[in-house]
């Protein structure tokens, strides 16, 4: 594992007095309710942490607790997000990441890591402790992996704006707080997840190509639109275009257009008297057949099928 160029404050410092202004956490009871939501919240918190004190904090739980000789292991989740100051993390088998403002990073279950902020800046120190089978979904379906837990995030407003939103409720103690939490976090996991997959786009020009494309596509989408033209236009390689646009999106820019097109048929099905070929014709496809015939194979349902349907549930 690759040393960083410095090392955390020793434990034979004094010990830093908690202050309720810098430093709030909580650890919950689990419920069966909580576990049947599918993902429930284990811990959440916030520090301050002064330049030269001693890291982590006295105060939390065994299971949780960790010395930077040591390092941990956790049973479940956490998502650790930095507002400011500097520090390092690292985790097996041999990943190693410098910490800077904005710099969010994901603990995985059974994963030994360990991390601090440099003694000369300290830091402040967001985070949230979740498990559960939606979690676990995600691991499964490899849309996080501990091989790149580090992220840099840039909308840091919705970021901090969300983490206070779940300190106050818990200072509130609201209703069915597991659920607000687990909503809270599915939102930053999102934008965890987005910044993550902007990351092969490199650059804010990179990526102002893929919103403009999606733009494009949107605006355009009962036009015969052609991809590689696109790519063009935008001044970008088809290659490029298309993997970092399914990156974005989860869907190749062809398979988005037809995507897209098909929610607007699907409106206009529910909300308009116009013919299925009119349809067909106005959403962008040429051939009334391969229409429905998409239609069918996406929806199990014809276009006049969903038409009735719709109608009737209104």
């Amino acid at each position: 594992m690759r040393k960083l160029d410095f090392a955390p404050e020793g434990t034979n410092l004094p010990r830093r007095v908690k202050s309720e202004s810098s430093t709030f956490y909580r650890y919950f009871p689990i419920s069966r309710r909580d576990k049947n939501w599918g993902l429930y919240i284990t811990t959440a918190g916030e520090a301050r942490i002064t330049p030269h004190s001693t890291y982590p904090p006295f105060g939390h739980p065994k299971g949780y607790a960790f010395d930077w000789q040591h390092g941990r292991i956790l049973d479940g989740f956490a998502l650790i997000y930095i507002s400011s100051g500097r520090g390092k993390f690292e985790s097996k088998p041999d990943f190693s990441a410098h910490l800077e403002p904005g710099h969010a990073f994901l603990l995985f279950p059974k994963i030994w890591h360990r991390y601090a902020p440099d003694p000369e800046t300290g830091w402040h120190e967001h985070w949230i402790g979740f498990d559960g089978e939606i979690a676990r979904r995600w691991l499964r379906h490899k849309l996080f992996s501990s091989k790149s837990p580090v992220v840099k995030i840039s909308a840091e407003d919705t970021v901090l704006a969300t983490f206070s939103r779940m300190i106050q409720s818990i200072r509130a103690n609201r209703p069915a707080l597991q659920q607000i939490l687990a909503g809270a976090t599915d939102n930053l996991m999102g934008l965890l997840y987005s910044a993550q997959q902007a990351q092969p786009a490199q650059d804010a020009q990179n990526t102002n190509a893929i919103e403009s494309a999606i733009a494009r596509i949107q605006n355009e989408f009962a036009s015969n639109l052609n991809m590689k033209l696109l790519a063009r236009e935008l001044g970008v390689s088809y290659s490029w275009f298309r993997h970092t646009f399914t990156a974005h999106t989860g869907l190749s820019p062809h398979q988005y257009l037809l995507e897209f097109r098909l929610v607007r048929a699907r409106n206009l099905l529910a909300e308009s008297e116009f013919s299925i070929k009119e349809i067909a014709t106005q959403t962008g496809f040429e051939d009334e057949f391969y229409f429905s015939r998409l239609f069918r194979q996406k929806l199990n349902l014809s276009p006049t099928q969903w038409r009735n349907r719709s109608r009737h549930h209104l």
